[in-house]
């Protein structure tokens, strides 16, 4: 797997991850995996909760990933951004606070 200093995903080409799926399905779990074909950017794997997950995931592109990571790795270049540690914590506690809360239906 490939990993520029400055970026917030691993990369690498379709046909490697092709023949490694698991590998970066599993790696996908901890960060995006871009997806390049001839050292161009086709596809990212990112791994979601569950299906309201990806469907937010899907409605929400109003721009484009390359466009989101190009001003995020400028906003760092500027000495911006925030430690990546802290940047996992609190997608996980947005996540957490996405989940809808377990039905309290009660039976006659």
């Amino acid at each position: 797997m490939k990993r520029e200093p400055f970026s917030l995903v691993k990369s690498a080409s379709a046909a490697k991850i092709a023949a490694q799926f698991e590998d970066y399905l599993e790696a996908s779990r901890e960060q995006p995996v871009l997806v390049t074909r001839n050292g161009k950017p086709v596809a990212v794997l990112m791994a979601v909760q569950d299906m309201a997950e990806a469907e937010q995931l899907a409605s929400g592109r109003s721009r484009s990933l390359r466009s989101v990571l190009e001003e995020g790795h400028e906003e760092i270049q500027k000495g911006g951004g925030i430690p990546h540690a802290r940047f996992w914590r609190e997608v996980e506690e947005s996540r957490r606070a996405k989940r809808p809360a377990p039905s309290r239906s009660k039976k006659a």
